[in-house]
Formats: C-alpha cells, sequence, structure tokens
C-alpha cells in the first residue's frame, strides 16, 4: 500500500503541539483511514467505504459507518480527510464545525492533488480564518469554530443530503455518478438481456442503477443482491429499488474479500479508481475472478468497462465463453458464460 501522504499530514499539527486539547479531549474523524497512532484510537472514526472501514477496526479504532449519532456541539476536536468530490468535503466541513464546542479544534486535511487548494478555500470561507501547514504535498487547515458561517454551514449540508433526481433516481453528492447515470451503465443496460433468470448479484452496485433495471425489465428474477462497498450509495440503492416489486438484498460490502452466496448472473459496471487520478485495472480483474467464484456451473456474467482496460485475458482465463458484445463511445459490453473453478 502507497503511503498515504494526507493522513501522515495531518497529524502534524497535534504532534507537534501546535494544537493544544485537554487530556480527555472528545474526537471524531471523518472519513478517516489508518493507521492510528495509539494516542487516537478512541477517536469516533467515520467512514462509510468498507475497505477503509475494514482497515480502521483492523488497526484498533472506533469506527462507524455515519456520523448519525454524533450530537451537534459534542467534540472537543474534529478531523477530517477531505474528498475530492468538493460537495461531500464542504459537507464534511460543515459537519465537523456543526459536532465541535465552540472552543474545540477543526482540522481538515487533503493531498494538493486532491484538491487542497480548493479545500482550504472553504475552510477560510467557513471559518473565517485558519492556520495553515504544507507538508508531505498536502495541506492542513485548522481553526476553532467560534466564527463559522452557520448559513454556509447549514448551506452546505442541505446541498449534501440524499435528494431525488430528474429521472427518479435518489442521489447524494459524493456518491458515484452523482448528476446522472454514467454512460459505461448505460450502454449495458442496453445489451441486458430480458430473459436473464433466478438469482442475480449486482457487484458494486453503487445507487442500484443495474439492479433497477434488472428488476424493472428481466420478469423471470426472483432476487437480486447488491453488493456495494460505499454506505452511503447502499443507502440511496434501497431506495432506489424500495417500490414493493423487488426481493433485494443488500450487501455493505469489499468485493475484493470475495462472496460466499451462488448466483445465476452477474452484472456489474467495476470501479476503475478508488481514490486519486490513478487507474487500478487489478481491482476490476479481481471483480472478475469473484463473479466466477460466484456463479453458478451455467451462470453469466454481463460486465461493462472502459475500451481500453486489460479484462479479457482474466476473462478467457476464467469463463469457457467469452463474448465482445458492443463498442461504444470509448466502453465496451462483455459477456462471459460457463465459469471455469
Amino acid at each position: 500500500m502507497k503511503d498515504d501522504s494526507a493522513l501522515q499530514a495531518l497529524w502534524l499539527p497535534l504532534d507537534s503541539g501546535r494544537i493544544a486539547l485537554p487530556a480527555d479531549a472528545s474526537g471524531m474523524f471523518l472519513n478517516a483511514r489508518a493507521p492510528l497512532p495509539s494516542r487516537w484510537r478512541s477517536l469516533a472514526c467515520v467512514q462509510p467505504f468498507r475497505p477503509d472501514f475494514d482497515a480502521l477496526v483492523r488497526a484498533g479504532g472506533e469506527a462507524q459507518a455515519s456520523d448519525d449519532d454524533i450530537a451537534a456541539g459534542s467534540q472537543s476536536l474534529a478531523l477530517l480527510l477531505a474528498p475530492r468530490a468538493r460537495a461531500w468535503s464542504r459537507a464534511l466541513l460543515a459537519r465537523a464545525a456543526m459536532s465541535c464546542v465552540a472552543d474545540g479544534q477543526v482540522v481538515a486535511c487533503a493531498a494538493n492533488d486532491e484538491g487542497a487548494k480548493s479545500m482550504e478555500a472553504d475552510f477560510m470561507r467557513l471559518f473565517g480564518s485558519g492556520t495553515v501547514l504544507s507538508k508531505h504535498k498536502c495541506r492542513v487547515v485548522w481553526a476553532s469554530p467560534q466564527t463559522v458561517d452557520v448559513a454556509l454551514m447549514e448551506e452546505w449540508l442541505r446541498a449534501a443530503e440524499p435528494r431525488q433526481r430528474g429521472d427518479g433516481l435518489w442521489t447524494q453528492a459524493g456518491v458515484f455518478s452523482a448528476d446522472a447515470i454514467d454512460p459505461a451503465s448505460a450502454l449495458l443496460m442496453t445489451h441486458l438481456p430480458a430473459d436473464l433468470s433466478g438469482t442475480v448479484a449486482d457487484f458494486g452496485a453503487g445507487t442500484g442503477v443495474l439492479s433497477r433495471h434488472v428488476v424493472r425489465h428481466c420478469q423471470q428474477v426472483r432476487r437480486v443482491d447488491l453488493y456495494e462497498a460505499d454506505h452511503r450509495a447502499l443507502q440511496l440503492a434501497r431506495r432506489n429499488l424500495d417500490d414493493g416489486n423487488a426481493d433485494m438484498r443488500l450487501h455493505w460490502h469489499d468485493i475484493a474479500t470475495g462472496v460466499q452466496e451462488r448466483f445465476d448472473a452477474v452484472v456489474m459496471n467495476p470501479p476503475f479508481h478508488l481514490t486519486g487520478k490513478r487507474g487500478i485495472p487489478e481491482l476490476g480483474q479481481r471483480f472478475i475472478d469473484v463473479a466466477a467464484d460466484a456463479l453458478q456451473a451455467r451462470g453469466q456474467l454481463w460486465m461493462v468497462a472502459n475500451s481500453h482496460l486489460p479484462y479479457e485475458e482474466v476473462l478467457a482465463r476464467r469463463f469457457a465463453r467469452v463474448d465482445a458484445v458492443a463498442k461504444h463511445a470509448g466502453f465496451k459490453v462483455l459477456h462471459a458464460a460457463e465459469p471455469r473453478r
């Protein structure tokens, strides 16, 4: 695993004594990641992304998927690692400000190539001022929330609440393809056969776009299992499929760890990025391996991916039949059947 420069930079003002806190200080850590220094393992670590959540638990952290049970004005210290999605970053800044006592400290950090400049500007708007430290190609900003702009805080919190788009789908700032159905999923849906049947799994289900299509157009499907690592996206998927017609099971799960169930079909638009700009084709390849393991003997996989991604080799290794179904606008739809054990 590569060094987490933003996490390293975040601790610097605390470890150096530039931020003084009482010994019994209560604290929260939004978008938290491991490892945690032993001094900070009692922080309420909020992390909706399952792989990072699991890493926090393994590191001895007090991890939770959401901050719903953290009361306003209850924390002496609020830390956060700002995500790239600006509306979500703003919401986390606002949540930290709301949760922190007036004489406490809010500390935020982002890598320079992950929006640090924008994060700093937003921090200064919300708090009016702040102290800035640049280290490890990151920026750390901190301030007391005594002069927080309450109207702006409330505006940013509202902007990140779940909302229903014009296409009827529930969405939220920071989830994958928050503003519209992504073109890759749209392409896959135009090629999914209506005769899919039995039990179907949606790997990397996001807000349930593919599962919703399967439920509405594949009448022989009796159950859909949604596997998604983003806890917030999974709650939106529940809303998007909650029409009384879907027999569904939701799994907050890291696909890379494998699945135990067996299915007649798997549909997926596997992630190509986690954080940062670097693509991770190994992740999509792992999705294919897990799908092959999870399918019945005559099961089939339907997937979509960027055209340049090297998935055909692992598909040929893991399936007896592989077909390139379509290519359009930089994406490809692939169908594989009869998995090899």
